[in-house]
């Protein structure tokens, strides 16, 4: 399975930033310069875990919990390379079908591309279940209340500004079922989005800290949950 690096450019400036460091604290000579080039090192480390393994595995523990029916119709915003939507649709069976939707944006993940995703689905098998479609999650092109499920990791922080991700969590839920669920783990904004729901009427609202699986340099992923 190809993988993808969150927002690349941020752990390598951490390694850049280490390394450069490094280099002027062993010519400094003084032990007290070490401690700020360790910690980059060590941030660009822990994010590039958490990357390509860490939030796999939290991404496997989050759908075990959904306890998807065989049948579910689910939607995955900001798909990237599939992590949610590959983890979703080794539990269904057709007519149960998941959509990844993404801008395809490389910014937000090291080589996103519909093709590597779906390289990524037929690799694994799940392609009578699985389908990519490019949109725009502050504009989704389906009908109210046909999914049971709409997940998104990782992506709703990088819709600027507010009022977007604002309009990005009402999409989400206009599209839900009655009684669905919408599950959203993301680094930053999460009370934003907490609040949003609120406002809509969702109901069983609860947001949980991911663990050290989700560590991104010094930023914790958080795991929001709710009911339509």
């Amino acid at each position: 399975m190809k993988k993808g690096i969150d927002a690349p450019l941020v752990p390598i400036m951490f390694l850049v930033v280490g390394i450069v460091g490094l280099v002027m604290a062993i010519i400094s000579k003084d032990w007290t310069n070490y401690v700020f080039p360790i910690i980059f090192l060590l941030f660009g480390g822990l994010y590039l875990h958490t990357s390509l393994l860490g939030k796999y595995k939290i991404i496997e523990r989050v759908v075990r919990k959904m306890d998807l029916p065989r049948d579910a119709q689910v939607l995955d915003l900001g798909t990237g390379h599939g992590a949610f939507l590959l983890e979703v649709a080794q539990r269904l069976t057709s007519p149960g079908k998941i959509i990844g939707l993404d801008i395809w944006n490389q910014g937000d993940q090291s080589g996103n591309a519909i093709e590597a995703t779906q390289r990524n689905i037929e690799q694994l098998g799940v392609s009578d279940v699985s389908e990519l479609v490019t949109g725009n999650m502050v504009k989704l092109p389906f009908e109210n209340n046909v999914f049971d499920s709409v997940v998104a990791s990782l992506s709703i922080h990088n819709v600027k500004p507010k009022s977007s991700r604002e309009k990005a969590i009402d999409e989400a839920y206009r599209v839900l079922k009655p009684g669905g669920q919408l599950v959203v783990l993301d680094i930053e904004h999460v009370r934003e989005y907490q609040s949003r729901l609120v406002k809509l009427g969702a109901s069983a609202i609860q947001v949980k800290h991911a663990g050290i699986n989700g560590m991104y340099a010094a930023l914790s992923t958080r795991i929001l949950t709710a009911k339509k």
